[in-house]
């Protein structure tokens, strides 16, 4: 085979991996992992479900492709490099509005995410390694240089990350995933504003703060 048919080959088969993987996404967010059939993601992709077979084995190796594939955020490297330069009083808002619109475009994936990981520990581990640990270990490298630099207190970075993520998962699953829009709406803007604060200042004022009485929110606040 030339490489000219080869790459033609490679080329139309992630093609094909890429059009089972998005039909496998509809399936999976509008169905259990469980009650989904290769058969319904076959279906969606217009494909019979032995050329399916040829891609994907198993639904468990379509569900875990899934997540590797479609991470819930594949730019994070990129956003932290453009902010890297830029204090954390500026750059980390613009990181948290970057973060919860694509959060909330790839709500779907989300779905699915936060089903398997709470009904199978192996999915849950793969979720980890494959998107906790990627983001939590980027936004870490950003803070550790600006506490470096005087701008942010002295901690442990991995865990302030966790901190500013668990916020955003956390809205994201109330307002987006479980119906808290409907019975307490809550703007985008309102969002990325208060997981700002929070993350930068604490939810203790500063008359009222004292060094022997800092909440926990406010070890992911800024020097003051």
């Amino acid at each position: 085979m030339s490489r000219v048919a080869a790459a033609k080959h490679q080329q139309y088969a992630e093609e094909r991996r890429e059009l089972i993987l998005d039909a496998a996404l509809q399936v999976f967010a509008n169905a259990t992992f469980a009650d989904a059939k290769m058969d319904d993601v076959a279906a969606a992709a217009g494909l019979s479900k032995g050329a399916l077979y040829l891609y994907f084995p198993t639904k468990e190796a379509l569900l875990q492709s899934l997540i590797k594939r479609y991470a819930l955020l594949p730019e994070l490297p990129e956003l932290m490099d453009s902010i890297r330069e830029s204090p954390p009083s500026v750059g980390i808002p613009s990181l948290i509005g970057e973060i919860w619109s694509r959060l909330c475009e790839r709500k779907a994936l989300a779905q699915v995410i936060v089903r398997e990981i709470q009904s199978n520990p192996a999915r849950a581990k793969l979720f980890s390694e494959q998107v906790g640990l990627r983001a939590y270990h980027a936004l870490a490298s950003y803070l550790e240089h600006w506490m470096k630099r005087g701008e942010l207190r002295h901690q442990d970075a991995f865990a302030a990350a966790q901190c500013l993520f668990g916020m955003l998962w956390f809205f994201l699953t109330s307002q987006e995933l479980t119906g808290g829009k409907e019975l307490h709406p809550l703007s985008d803007d309102t969002i990325v504003s208060t997981v700002a604060r929070m993350f930068l200042e604490g939810a203790v004022s500063n008359k009222k703060r004292s060094p022997s009485h800092r909440p926990a929110a406010s070890q992911c606040a800024r020097r003051s």
